[in-house]
């Protein structure tokens, strides 16, 4: 049985152990055998479990929610030059991303744009649909034409 309570000083002079149904037994040092010493100890033993119990029943906190906290309570203005980095970064990928792109075969284009380059992009078998091919098909191409672009883009890069 887990204590929720440490036993109070004054109350130390015996111990009560409780067995897991509704009995139980008392120790009172001299009978049996029973010391102070050992009432000590299980005192002690008790208390390092009050004190497990408690540290693993503690809130926690996890790391996102400390994340959400530190954003709201951040500077608005403060990563100002940080957001303009990225954002030329964003700007500068898009760029040499659409510029490898547009060196593809117009049908490769198509299949790159809808699905991986759109807004709200279809699955493969709805590209297979519109372009009249198998849904195989379309993911062997799209993993040429990646391919293709990993190749271009390592050239500029």
């Amino acid at each position: 049985m887990s204590r929720k309570f440490k036993t109070s000083k004054k109350k130390r002079t015996n111990y009560i152990y409780y067995g897991d149904g509704s009995g139980k037994t008392v120790l009172i040092p001299g009978e049996d055998g029973v010391t102070e010493a050992i009432i000590e100890t299980l005192h002690s033993l008790d208390d390092e479990e009050v004190d497990n119990n408690r540290r693993e029943t503690r809130r926690h906190s996890s790391l996102d929610d400390l994340n959400d906290k530190a954003e709201t309570h951040m500077d608005p203005d403060g990563d100002v030059e940080d957001r303009i980095i990225s954002e030329m970064e964003r700007e500068w990928v898009k760029r040499v991303v659409n510029e490898a792109v547009s060196t593809l075969k117009p049908k490769e284009q198509n299949i790159i744009k809808w699905l991986y380059l759109s807004d709200n992009p279809p699955t493969q078998a709805e590209v297979a649909k519109e372009l009249g091919m198998t849904e195989a098909t379309v993911k062997k191409s799209a993993y040429r034409i990646r391919a293709k672009i990993k190749e271009i883009l390592q050239g500029k890069i």
